[in-house]
């Protein structure tokens, strides 16, 4: 670290125990308590030397670049006034072909925060009973009855906050009627459902902890008794835009959704582009009080995602992902609900919930609210953690590192730090600034990349929500393409607010 300065510096400005103490609660923002436990274990018989206080900062545990996780947000407004964590074809192992169909991506879901769980539910004609499998392909079949259990037991392992349960419905009415028993046996007390056909706005996720909620269509073919016992279990009542009819459909209280009261529009990505560009003051109108469900369009058949900002951007809670990929968007969206303790729900803007023209007039100019400064200074670990032949055989790689800001339109930029040729160890000792005008929605993402002829080999990345950071110099841990942390792999880094 001989070329840090201002690392060496905060070092040298430690003359006695109170110096340190004063540096971990003025400038790292480290609690009074914090702070003795932290003096506690590093300094040694001897004192504080360089290494004990370098081994502090790299210290992920001691030295976290993000709040504790804690819910932060007002959790009483309705469920319409917050984004959440969406899976789509949850059930699926791989691609949206081939692939096989289990519990296992669905108990993994749950597991990394995400509420709402999508099942396909077909008919299987051998035994008169309910499969969950991709209509129109060959992806292997799951029971439902194996879905609603694993759903049961592991809901809430992450977050008290509700789980959606989000029905693609293709069966008849006699076996969507045993679909509804199963439902109802299967979660008991935690299903929740109205008492009456319909809401002039939805409940609140305060008041659905540890709750379960069905999204589906509402069905009136078959008996009284068959239509009236599936409808019932059912929360929020979905439907798609009838062809051509995207503005009419994002009229609120419209017939494609429901007759009266509140309810889900499912979009898909092709049509989010269209309403984006077309329709962002009706979006952001209809889903101040309904939801806008938005999924991923029939061609990505390799289960890739797309940017969930335009979505986000134009009010809608539920953009749902494949998440068994590993693109950039899906460390986005892995970053994003970071946010309000990893409860799987985040609050909006509050423009989006009351001025829905506000980030639309392009008369307007808005105030850059805060800026974030990014020093980056070094990083470490890849030769623990990365297999020798990863990188370039005959040399040390030449790590450089994307850092930028996803979120509104606004705010969005990528810098690439300089290319530090053939080390293990690389030192950058460069900073980045980031005015943002819409700080609520902007992620900070760094991708560590190995420079090389023809591609660049992937080096580990993390996202995290701006208003999450803790300011000061801070211990970056990266992860892998799946989103899973590596051991050693780190960079040093420091955040500054103004």
């Amino acid at each position: 670290m001989d070329s840090l300065s201002d690392v060496n510096e905060s070092f040298s400005a430690l003359g006695a125990i109170d110096d340190l103490h004063s540096f971990l609660v003025d400038q790292q923002g480290h609690t009074e308590e914090e702070a003795r436990e932290i003096i506690e274990r590093i300094i040694s018989p001897n004192g504080l030397s360089l290494e004990h206080f370098q081994n502090y900062l790299f210290d992920v545990e001691l030295n976290p670049p993000i709040r504790p996780s804690e819910v932060r947000d007002d959790m009483h407004a309705p469920l319409s006034h917050y984004y959440v964590f969406t899976g789509h074809n949850s059930y699926l192992t791989g691609n949206q072909l081939t692939s096989n169909s289990g519990v296992d991506p669905i108990i993994k879901a749950l597991q990394r925060g995400v509420r709402v769980i999508e099942l396909d539910i077909w008919a299987n004609s051998s035994d008169d009973d309910i499969d969950v499998y991709h209509g129109s392909t060959i992806t292997s079949h799951v029971k439902l009855k194996d879905c609603l259990e694993a759903i049961k037991e592991h809901a809430f392992s992450v977050s008290p906050y509700p789980v959606v349960l989000n029905l693609e419905n293709h069966l008849t009415p006699d076996l969507q009627a045993k679909t509804a028993q199963m439902i109802e046996e299967t979660f008991g007390e935690s299903l929740f459902y109205p008492n009456c056909n319909s809401m002039d706005e939805f409940p609140s996720p305060q008041s659905l902890m540890n709750r379960i909620i069905v999204s589906a269509e509402h069905r009136e073919e078959g008996t009284e008794e068959e239509s009236g016992k599936y409808n019932q279990v059912i929360t929020i009542k979905d439907g798609k835009p009838k062809d051509g009819l995207l503005k009419e459909a994002l009229i609120d209280k419209n017939p494609d959704i429901c007759d009266e009261g509140v309810g889900q529009l499912n979009i898909s990505e092709s049509l989010l582009e269209e309403a984006s560009e077309l329709y962002a003051p009706d979006m952001v109108r209809f889903s101040q009080k309904n939801i806008i469900r938005v999924y991923p369009k029939g061609l990505r058949i390799g289960s890739s995602n797309y940017d969930p900002f335009p979505g986000w951007v134009n009010g809608a809670q539920m953009v749902a992902f494949n998440m068994q990929g590993d693109s950039k968007f899906l460390w986005l969206m892995h970053g994003f609900f970071l946010a309000n303790g990893g409860s799987g729900y985040v609050k909006k803007p509050d423009y989006l919930v009351s001025d829905p023209l506000y980030h639309l007039q392009e008369n307007i100019i808005r105030p850059i609210k805060m800026t974030l400064k990014v020093k980056i200074y070094l990083g470490d670990g890849w030769k623990d953690d990365f297999k020798k032949n990863h990188f370039d055989s005959f040399s040390p790689p030449d790590f450089y590192i994307e850092v930028g800001i996803a979120g509104a339109p606004s705010d969005e930029i990528i810098f690439n730090t300089k290319h530090v040729r053939n080390s293990w160890n690389p030192i950058w000792d460069e900073e980045f600034s980031f005015p943002l005008i819409v700080p609520e929605l902007a992620i900070l993402s760094f991708i560590v990349l190995d420079s090389g002829v023809g591609r660049d080999d992937f080096g580990g990345q993390i996202c995290f929500p701006v208003l999450e950071l803790k300011p000061g110099i801070r211990a970056v841990q990266l992860s892998d393409r799946q989103g899973n942390k590596y051991k050693s792999v780190k960079i040093l880094t420091k955040f500054e607010f103004s």
